[in-house]
């Protein structure tokens, strides 16, 4: 086997993101359990390096293999880890500023990316768990999750034809999506001064007449996570101190172990009686904010979460890549991480077909809890954040 042609440098980036790798424990394990990467693993890599260069059909370079492995290191770490590269870092911190996306929540991991939620209107052919197979002519399959993030952004009004595969028959289908702003919060009165806050994407601003009516709001008021699955749980964090104001966000429990966030903000929820709808369209920073409301005292109505809620950080590295990682998970009630482990709803409902609008809220705050209440902490009910002012509900 012939020596390794590669030069210092770029065996010093891959040493420093399989040392970062190696340094990241999974959930519940400490950093001092984690072994460092030994001597064979090393070598093992070493020999593969070479023997693609050497043996592989067609001919590849020592930066095109140092890439690849780059990119599986960091992948292997979960669901929407990734290496990005120097020339994509610019693209990737652009994301925020992209001024259309298709309009669903995907994510990715080792396969095609996988839908999580539609925004409100879309081609209800479309279900959570179906496959995106295509973006235009681009594949999903072998993008990682920020470049699947880059190839939905585009212009608004942009119309994209996308393949999709069902989830249960495998079978493949054909929608055309228009790149649009993330929709924004909405207000819909219910008479008697209650109301209904809609908030299908965490990513739009809080509209001035929104955050009127909700400051002005007299009676009960119902939040719509259902279809809420933004990958920033930072944003589900704002937009808790916006709704409860100052006090501690929900447990996420990482190597560091539990932190919780502060929380700041008008409190434009404080003190209001608060029925949060979910289902298994809430999912990662939707799931954030609806387990920051229950902390405030609002009681979880519909179903249960998609149950999967990670905090990501992304580490510069010294060859001006990237390395984006789910560093913890936050936690249920019961202290389960957030990983395969969904919220159930304190007040279990479901919806006739072709229900309106209205009807769903106003069922959604007549409903009770069922007795005894299910136990969602370490009492008997939900504890109010003392620093939030605390929400109300009936049935408590």
């Amino acid at each position: 086997m012939r020596p390794i042609p590669a030069p210092v440098k770029r065996s010093a980036t891959l040493a420093l993101i399989l040392a970062v790798l190696a340094a990241v424990p999974v959930f519940g394990q400490s950093a001092e359990a984690k072994p460092p990467l030994d001597e064979a693993s090393w070598s093992l890599f070493q020999r593969i390096f070479g023997m693609v260069l050497k043996d592989y059909v067609d001919p590849k370079t020592p930066d095109e293999v140092i890439l690849g492995a780059l990119k599986g290191a960091a992948s292997s770490a979960g669901p929407e880890c990734a290496y990005i590269p120097p020339d994509e870092v610019a693209a990737y911190r652009a994301l925020d500023r992209a001024p259309a996306a298709l309009p669903i929540y995907v994510t990715k991991e080792s396969d095609f990316a996988k839908v999580l939620a539609s925004y409100p209107g879309q081609d209800l052919s479309i279900h959570p768990g179906d496959a995106l197979r295509f973006i235009g002519d681009r594949s999903t399959y072998d993008l990682t999750y920020p470049q699947v993030l880059e190839a939905m952004r585009g212009t608004p009004g942009e119309k994209v034809r996308c393949i999709f595969i069902k989830q249960e028959s495998w079978q493949s289908y054909t929608v055309t999506l228009t790149r649009q702003t993330p929709a924004p919060p909405r207000w819909l009165p219910l008479g008697n001064g209650s109301g209904a806050l809609v908030l299908p994407c965490l990513e739009a601003p809080l509209p001035p007449e929104v955050s009127r009516a909700l400051a002005g709001a007299k009676g009960p008021v119902v939040v719509d996570l259902r279809g809420c699955a933004a990958d920033d749980a930072r944003a589900a964090l704002r937009w808790a101190g916006d709704l409860l104001g100052k006090g501690q966000g929900p447990a996420r429990k990482g190597s560091k172990g539990v932190v919780h966030d502060p929380l700041a903000g008008p409190g434009l929820l404080a003190g209001k009686v608060t029925r949060v709808l979910v289902n298994d369209t809430t999912a990662r920073g939707g799931e954030v904010l609806a387990l920051a409301l229950a902390g405030g005292g609002a009681l979880l109505a519909g179903g249960p979460t998609f149950g999967w809620a990670p905090y990501s950080q992304d580490f510069p590295l010294e060859n001006g890549g990237l390395l984006r990682l789910n560093t913890a998970y936050f936690l249920t009630p019961q202290g389960e991480a957030l990983d395969g482990h969904p919220v159930p709803p304190a007040i279990p409902l479901a919806f006739a077909e072709g229900a309106k609008p209205e009807e769903i809220y106003l069922q959604t705050l007549k409903a009770q809890p069922p007795a005894p209440s299910p136990v969602i902490g370490k009492g008997d009910k939900v504890q109010p954040n003392p620093a939030s002012g605390g929400l109300k509900d009936h049935g408590r």
